[in-house]
């Protein structure tokens, strides 16, 4: 697990964490500001740490830190009323069953939609 300490607050995410955020991101990512994108971005994709990112938009580590949290929380606010990541998810399940299994699952889509 990768953890981020900075000033007695702590950002942490594990790979899964990690990946699930990026899905979001790329789904939901029009929704949030250029300049928030941009800095979850650098550090989902780029793999680039709180001070290089803080660094190259000329703010604080804190700064980066609010934005990640901030974009985080809206990310899975935006999933919870909207459900397209469990949706895609669903159907790539469905996608590779047999006919059958995919019509139940299909069904099942359709049901909790």
């Amino acid at each position: 697990m990768c953890k981020v300490i900075l000033l007695d607050r702590v950002f942490v995410m594990s790979l899964e964490e990690n990946v699930e955020f990026g899905r979001l991101l790329d789904i939901y990512g029009d929704f949030l500001s250029q300049r928030q994108y941009d800095i979850i971005s650098n550090y989902v994709n780029n793999d680039m740490s709180l001070g290089e990112i803080a660094e190259n938009y000329n703010i604080s580590r804190s700064a980066v830190l609010d934005a990640l949290n901030t974009a985080k929380h809206k990310l899975e606010e935006f999933e919870s009323k909207l459900k397209l990541y469990k949706l895609k998810l669903l159907l790539e399940s469905a996608s590779k069953m047999n006919s059958d299994e995919c019509k139940l699952q299909v069904k099942k889509i359709l049901e909790e939609f």
